[in-house]
């Protein structure tokens, strides 16, 4: 697959409270919601495919097409609004929480304000803030279409910059746009509410009341249902999330011009940066679609109980989920990394338990020995919940390790527990960690195959893997599964043909070597 056709697939998302009146709708089920998403993505590639192809992006001249591909052109644009129309409902019915005079508040010490969802949509003529209390039912509730509105925006706005925002830089297709095409919203409409100071700091003010609760929920140990994890994570993937945290201003309508200013750099770079699939988290967005369980999924007993006396501390667990569409985006063979912890009497042994804060040496009594990195964040996991994958594969390292190297390796793991994900994929950053970044900060004394993209650092899976292979490998494969069967003998073997494949017929994987 060529580069361009891949370009916005995994480019991330901005974030927009659009505010704009349309035909009303009820809000969708998260199904629908979810297909929804999946439509606009399918549409926004389309059209920019479309204009890359034609040569509008960036170009002032009026294009050539023809009358096929005039019509081409509008039934796309057509599609985008009519996906845009299903979405913005969502929108609409949370964002008048966020006006600027009296905007909605966290508050735990009381409950949510009585008849919360009728106060939001009374902002203008309110002067005080309700207050939403997340642990009661009406809080619950409203911080749910919270977050669905915010992630509806998300993709509404990410959507714009690639869909349309190419036509609009041109005079003729924008008027094309504007007087051509059968629909009650105009392209100078979505412009103005892209560039609105109001409607940015709006999006401050939703993204950072989602941050506090998340805060809240991570600091007291507790983990955020799937639903909510999944409409985070797309907030958190998108370039405006993410511009607006580099950025230093405080006031929030300063920070709409940086964010417009840096988007003119995100086109230029945006091929290096795919070239290694880790776009802002794109993946993460569409993380939880999936058409099917893994083939290793709900192991029996003896299965488990066999694995778990396999495994020893330190080992790098790598798998492979392509019934997932994140599997399908990221290059390389292997997806996501995770570290096998070890039990509470193995961390004894190497002097690391008493060093483990008592929230964490609990979870390991449970059961629970996998360091991974998710889109909730760092966390302990079961391997019976690890196990919903195809692949597997567990390595080990071959050097003779002290105990007290072990020990600092493994309390290093749990230092990284708790902390955010990190949508940005910098393996330089200490404040947030992605899944394949655990083996970078474990072992800091390994030279790790890393690729230099938009001025970060980062390491994919499959660059963990190449240090199991060549001439001095450092790790060696001690287990491994291939579409759900165990494999045996030979896996060093197996592991370099499987990765060279890969990298051969992906024509996008880093190439760099240990």
């Amino acid at each position: 697959m060529k580069l361009p056709d891949l370009l916005f697939r995994r480019f991330a998302s901005l974030l927009l409270l659009l505010t704009l009146t349309s035909p009303a709708q009820a809000v969708s089920s998260l199904q629908e919601f979810q297909a929804n998403i999946a439509e606009l993505i399918s549409i926004r590639t389309e059209a920019y495919r479309f204009a890359e192809l034609h040569q509008i992006i960036g170009n002032s001249d009026i294009p050539k097409l023809n009358r096929q591909q005039s019509e081409q052109l509008r039934g796309i644009i057509q599609q985008y609004f009519a996906v845009r129309a299903r979405l913005l409902p969502e929108v609409e019915h949370i964002a008048p929480c966020f006006a600027l005079t009296s905007p909605i508040r966290l508050n735990i010490q009381k409950p949510s304000t009585n008849g919360l969802p009728e106060l939001c949509a009374t902002a203008k003529s309110r002067m005080w803030a309700p207050s939403l209390n997340p642990y009661d039912e009406i809080g619950k509730k409203t911080l749910l279409d919270i977050e669905r509105g915010l992630a509806a925006a998300l993709v509404l706005m990410d959507s714009y910059e690639i869909a349309i925002a190419p036509y609009a830089q041109n005079a003729e297709l924008r008027y094309l746009l504007n007087y051509d095409v059968k629909n009650t919203v105009q392209l100078d409409q979505l412009i103005r509410q892209y560039r609105s100071g109001e409607v940015h700091a709006q999006l401050l003010l939703a993204s950072n009341l989602l941050d506090q609760y998340f805060k809240m929920q991570s600091e007291s140990s507790q983990i955020p249902d799937a639903n909510e994890q999944y409409l985070y994570a797309l907030s958190q993937s998108t370039v405006w999330y993410v511009n607006q945290r580099k950025s230093a201003r405080g006031n929030p309508l300063e920070v709409t011009q940086f964010i417009l200013e840096d988007f003119n750099q995100q086109r230029k770079v945006a091929q290096n940066t795919l070239s290694f699939g880790l776009s802002f988290g794109f993946g993460q967005m569409v993380g939880l679609v999936q058409t099917r369980n893994g083939k290793l999924n709900r192991p029996d007993a003896s299965t488990l109980s066999q694995l778990e006396s396999e495994m020893r501390p330190l080992d790098i667990l790598l798998e492979k989920t392509p019934f997932r569409l994140t599997d399908k985006m990221i290059p390389g063979h292997y997806g996501h990394m995770a570290l096998w912890l070890g039990s509470e009497a193995e961390l004894k042994e190497m002097g690391a338990w008493d060093d483990i804060p008592t929230q964490w040496q609990e979870q390991v009594r449970k059961g629970k020995r996998i360091v991974e990195a998710l889109r909730s964040g760092v966390t302990l996991s079961t391997l019976e919940h690890f196990m919903n994958i195809d692949d597997l594969l567990v390595l080990r390292d071959q050097r003779i390790l002290s105990k007290d190297y072990q020990r600092t390796a493994a309390i290093t793991a749990v230092q990284q527990l708790g902390k955010e994900y990190d949508f940005n994929f910098d393996v330089m950053t200490h404040e947030r960690i992605v899944c394949s970044e655990l083996a970078y900060v474990v072992f800091p004394d390994l030279d790790w195959p890393l690729a230099q993209t938009l001025g970060r650092y980062t390491i994919s899976p499959d660059n963990v893997a190449q240090l199991a292979m060549g001439e001095m490998p450092i790790f060696s494969p001690v287990i491994m599964y291939r579409d759900g069967k165990r494999e045996e003998g030979q896996l060093e073997e197996k592991l370099l043909a499987l990765i060279s494949r890969v990298k051969h017929s992906d024509g996008i994987i880093n190439n760099a070597h240990p």
